[in-house]
């Protein structure tokens, strides 16, 4: 039993590693960029944040496993961006894959391939909240890398090219390069009033902020 534990261990750590793929792709000027696992941290972190703000009636525990098990696939397949043109279904199956193989061992399997479906058809309240958890701290990373003067505005623009109908209007309503990331993200959030509070005082962070 304790080889299937060290063998699941040593592929999650691998995420320690693994850098983000969207910052890579989208020239961070930064030596250090956010791995896979950092983010996981974070989202763990900003999950606990809120929950302690608000009576959401969430189960914390499923949350927290659902979120920390997340990125798991990417030990084995690819950080997919925008940029790497894949369909959700797509991405979706292969995930499912790779977690098979990454927890094969261990006694409760069928829990994490369990939470791993859920989150991916975001149909309950709980895997619909570690969707919008997951997405709204890439925006605040990206808040983060901008204020700190690594994310370049031009080289933020490239992604417009992927926006289809939608890319001119966040052009136009973008200042800073993490503008265009948070105003696509925000049809994301336009049914939880808590998330866009939130996204909108993401994007009036400034660097006294972050010091």
């Amino acid at each position: 039993m304790n080889k299937d534990i060290i063998k699941y261990y040593l592929y999650t750590n691998k995420l320690k590693e693994t850098l983000r793929q969207g910052w890579v792709q989208i020239g961070i000027k930064k030596e250090r960029l956010e791995s896979v696992a950092e983010h996981t941290f974070g989202c763990l972190m900003l999950a606990i944040a809120i929950d302690s703000q608000y009576d959401l009636k969430l189960d914390m525990y499923k949350v927290l496993k659902m979120l920390t098990i997340n990125e798991l696939d990417e030990v084995l397949m690819p950080d997919f961006t925008i940029r790497d043109n894949i369909t959700k279904e797509e991405r979706d199956k292969l995930s499912l894959k790779d977690i098979k193989k990454i927890t094969d061992g261990l006694l409760k399997q069928d829990e994490i391939i369990s939470l791993t479906n859920e989150f991916n058809e975001r149909k309950t309240k709980e895997a619909v909240f570690c969707y919008h958890i997951d997405k709204i701290e890439c925006d605040l990373q990206a808040k983060i890398y901008d204020l700190k003067g690594v994310f370049d505005y031009e080289n933020a623009k490239v992604d417009l090219d992927y926006y289809g109908e939608r890319s001119k209007e966040i052009e136009e309503k973008s200042k800073c390069a993490s503008d265009i990331w948070i105003e696509y993200d925000r049809p994301k959030f336009d049914d939880d009033e808590i998330f866009k509070e939130l996204l909108d005082d993401i994007r009036n962070l400034t660097i006294e902020d972050i010091k």
